[in-house]
């Protein structure tokens, strides 16, 4: 046997060794680390916290002076923190952060009720109060609620029969007296007229007429008196809950009174611009009376 045939039948018996794991070591072979961190899930929406009705967003509407309550109901909460904020416009005001209240006016309150509702409290509400309020839970992801809240001030106007704001009229005897009272945020059965602290009632029979509409922002009062005589003068008012009252002077004359005080005022008129007409001739006749001495002065040098 030749030299080569020996280095090949040797190389055959070590590569049976190896493939039989006689006489020595079995090929290694790597393998994967095993890990015990689970792989990363979506939350099940069975266990995220919701809102009532799973309402997302709802409004509140309070008249000034009153106490605005902004409900936040959530359910399967668990371990999660509930904090109140205000937005106003980029910027985010922390009114309460769990069961803590970051506010020192006093006018913010945090109520817990039943647990599940995260009630904030705004007391006596003024105009600067409205605007977008968020309820927030530290789940994730984080869930909110918006809260608009708005905030009127009632207000009562007095118009006449043709539509213009009145503080004072004049009426002739035997005319009819006709008022509007437009209120705006109040109750519609709120409006009371009155006539020198009495208050005016519907009264067909004397000649008084008291009508109440539902207008668009509020109630809408007419009161008509037929053939108004010298004593239905006085200050009339109309008034409701929670709103500052308003009143109009009224003034019932007889026909040559009210001709006289007509007359009067176009009188008044008249003479002011009588007397501003004058004043302008005068100056005129001292600028020319000036001009002309001035001009002899030069003419006798």
């Amino acid at each position: 046997m030749t030299p080569q045939h020996n280095v090949l039948r040797v190389l055959c018996i070590c590569l049976l060794a190896c493939t039989s794991g006689v006489g020595g070591f079995a090929p290694s072979i790597d393998i994967p680390a095993t890990t015990t961190e689970p792989p990363p899930t979506t939350p099940d929406p069975a266990t995220l916290p919701y809102f009532l009705h799973h309402i997302n967003a709802t409004n509140v509407t309070v008249s000034k002076g009153k106490t605005a309550i902004l409900d936040c109901q959530v359910f399967r909460l668990r371990d999660r923190t509930v904090s109140w904020v205000r937005r106003q416009g980029d910027s985010i005001q922390l009114l309460t952060f769990g069961s803590s209240t970051y506010q020192t006016n006093g006018r913010y309150q945090l109520e817990i009720e039943d647990s599940n509702n995260w009630r904030l409290v705004v007391t006596a509400a003024e105009e600067a109060d409205r605007g977008h309020y968020e309820c927030q839970v530290s789940s994730h992801p984080p869930k909110i609620k918006q809260v608009n809240l708005f905030v009127y001030v009632p207000r009562l106007e007095i118009y006449d029969a043709r539509g213009e704001a009145i503080q004072q009229k004049f009426y002739e005897v035997s005319s009819s007296i006709d008022l509007r009272c437009d209120a705006f945020y109040v109750p519609q059965d709120a409006v009371v007229w009155a006539r020198g602290g009495a208050a005016i009632y519907h009264s067909p029979e004397t000649g008084v007429s008291v009508e109440t509409i539902s207008g668009p922002q509020g109630p809408v009062s007419w009161l008509r008196i037929k053939a108004a005589s010298t004593s239905d003068s006085g200050n009339y008012s109309c008034s409701a809950a929670e709103a500052e009252p308003t009143t109009v002077r009224i003034q019932v004359l007889e026909g040559d009174t009210s001709a006289a005080i007509q007359h009067s005022t176009n009188t008044s008129s008249s003479s002011h611009r009588a007397v501003h007409a004058s004043v302008t001739t005068i100056i005129h006749l001292l600028s020319l009376s000036l001009v002309l001495r001035a001009r002899g002065h030069l003419d006798g040098r």
